[in-house]
């Protein structure tokens, strides 16, 4: 199959993905590597939409029998308003990011957990029995806890605001009972962490530089340090987490994962493993990740 547009026909998938912005989004380079190594006859694009036009765009996208979709910000929250059926994936994490078509409406799920997951697990990274903290309280931090939750001996949280904490650990004791302790991000802590997961967009963009107030404390015995930002790919977090000798993994793993998840679900297929690699492998190269 050719990867370019001329190959396009009337017996094409079509995938995208929506947000606001769109620009940045890496999304349709995954897809559609992930198609043509697949030889799936299908091309991913991006639809900028606003919030206010979220309801007509979903709507929209059925009609003309859009395969798939992937939600960025602002919509995973709103998504919930207009799909046909929730996945578990979705409830637990509290957010739509992966929308599958079938004839009565929308399926929503999440892959966000289970991209961070396979990443770490592709790592040989083990939580298993260990104490695992995790810095943040928005939607990222979410999926992280979902992520580690089932393996983890215990759950620390951190954040600036201890309501938000408390709102993340309510949510997930409907689903888990693994010990969960929050803190705000100043509070002095004596317990040690094998693993440290910042979820927060402290170290990139208008932040570049920067890290959490908490970042020393919470290294200070750990083993492994992830950084779900992969923009700049080291972070000031991590350059400090690398310094103590942690195993240091940033967020593009899961990005390509929650990806290829996505693209399982949207296309039935279940994809090989060692291919993934290759595709990941050749787009760090080329994004210098």
């Amino acid at each position: 199959m050719k990867n370019n547009v001329q190959s396009i026909t009337g017996k094409y998938a079509v995938c995208g993905v929506i947000g606001d912005p769109i620009t940045h989004t890496l999304s349709p380079r995954i897809h559609n590597a992930l198609a043509f190594a697949y030889h799936l006859p299908s091309i991913y694009v991006p639809y900028p939409v606003k919030k206010e036009k979220l309801g007509e765009a979903i709507k929209g996208a059925h009609a003309l029998g859009i395969k798939g979709l992937n939600a960025t910000m602002p919509h995973k929250q709103e998504l919930f308003k207009y799909v046909h059926k929730v996945d578990v994936s979705a409830e637990r994490v509290g957010a739509i990011n992966t929308l599958v078509y079938e004839e009565g409406g929308y399926i929503g799920y999440n892959t966000d957990a289970v991209g961070l997951f396979m990443a770490l697990k592709e790592r040989g990274i083990e939580w298993k029995g260990k104490n695992v903290a995790i810095i943040g309280s928005g939607g990222a931090a979410y999926a992280t806890y979902v992520a580690v939750a089932e393996e983890a001996s215990s759950i620390h949280l951190f954040n600036r605001t201890r309501a938000n904490l408390e709102k993340l650990k309510s949510h997930m004791e409907a689903y888990y009972e693994v010990p969960t302790f929050l803190y705000e991000m100043d509070t002095p802590c004596e317990t040690h962490f094998d693993m440290v997961i910042q979820t927060t967009g402290i170290g990139m963009g208008i932040y570049e530089g920067q890290m959490p107030t908490c970042t020393e404390q919470v290294l200070k015995h750990a083993g492994v340090a992830v950084d779900l930002i992969y923009a700049p790919k080291e972070t000031a977090f991590l350059k400090v987490a690398k310094a103590k000798g942690c195993l240091c993994e940033n967020g593009f793993g899961m990005l390509f994962y929650q990806a290829v998840k996505a693209f399982e679900w949207m296309h039935g297929i279940t994809c090989k493993e060692e291919w993934n690699q290759q595709i990941k492998k050749q787009m760090i190269q080329d994004l210098h990740l």
